[in-house]
């Protein structure tokens, strides 16, 4: 995707030009402007697929370029990222149909997130540029821990429902196998082992802790089938569920 962006401070350009193009990647800037107006006369030059406009610049500010570059170009999309949190700023974005605002200092994940999102309406599933196979090269390490540690926030914020692949990779707009390498390249640990031995650590707990029924407890750590959850408990830890409460249960 194309991407303009609209800022007056010039080193502010330049770290989001490096974020957009070799830290997310998939976009390609291809003008800059330090305010609307100047923004606005280049726009037929350049014609991007994304604005990401400042509000307060000089000469013209974000919400009047958006509202005036919408009469011209419908097909555009409008990102802003301010240092202003002022509602009736956000409100007149709401009106003018900017797709996200975001406040500076800029989170890089949200960012991220943010973008991934616009994309999807251009067919790309990924925040990161995707190609015909899973790339091998490694991104941002930053980025990619923190995205990683959103991954890991779903899984156990949700520890008893769906955590297939594809769903969680859809959470954070990645292709799944993308997800899939990423997550071993962080973690050291493949993402269905991970979620086994988080749902195992937890049933473990509830075994010790608690007087719930086996049953209730494979359903509570996402085993809705019970001779699945008794084979991937005696897997995992080496003993029947019942026989691991015997051996560790504190009076209660």
């Amino acid at each position: 995707m194309k991407v303009m962006l609209v800022e007056d401070e010039a080193i502010i350009r330049t770290g989001l030009k490096k974020l957009f193009e070799n830290i997310i990647g998939g976009f390609t800037v291809v003008s800059e402007a330090e305010n609307g107006k100047k923004a606005l006369e280049s726009v037929k030059l350049s014609m991007p697929d994304l604005i990401v406009t400042d509000i307060r610049m000089p000469d013209m500010g974000g919400l009047e370029l958006i509202d005036r570059a919408r009469e011209q170009f419908q097909h555009i999309q409008f990102l802003i990222i301010s240092g202003y949190s002022d509602f009736e700023y956000a409100k007149k974005a709401i009106q003018l149909g900017v797709h996200d605002y975001l406040l500076k200092p800029i989170d890089q994940v949200e960012l991220a997130l943010c973008l991934g999102k616009i994309k999807k309406r251009f067919g790309d599933n990924s925040i990161f540029e995707q190609r015909s196979s899973v790339d091998t090269d490694k991104p941002n390490a930053k980025i990619s821990g923190t995205l990683i540690q959103k991954v890991k926030q779903i899984i156990q914020s949700r520890i008893e429902q769906d955590l297939s692949l594809r769903f969680v990779a859809d959470q954070v707009y990645l292709h799944p196998q993308y997800l899939s390498t990423l997550f071993k390249s962080v973690t050291g640990k493949k993402y269905i082992d991970y979620v086994i031995e988080l749902r195992i650590d937890k049933a473990k707990r509830l075994l010790i802790e608690t007087n719930l029924k086996v049953y209730e407890i494979a359903v509570l750590v996402g085993y809705p089938n019970i001779k699945y959850f008794f084979h991937t408990f005696r897997q995992t830890v080496g003993v029947p569920p019942a026989e691991y409460r015997k051996q560790t249960q504190r009076p209660l």
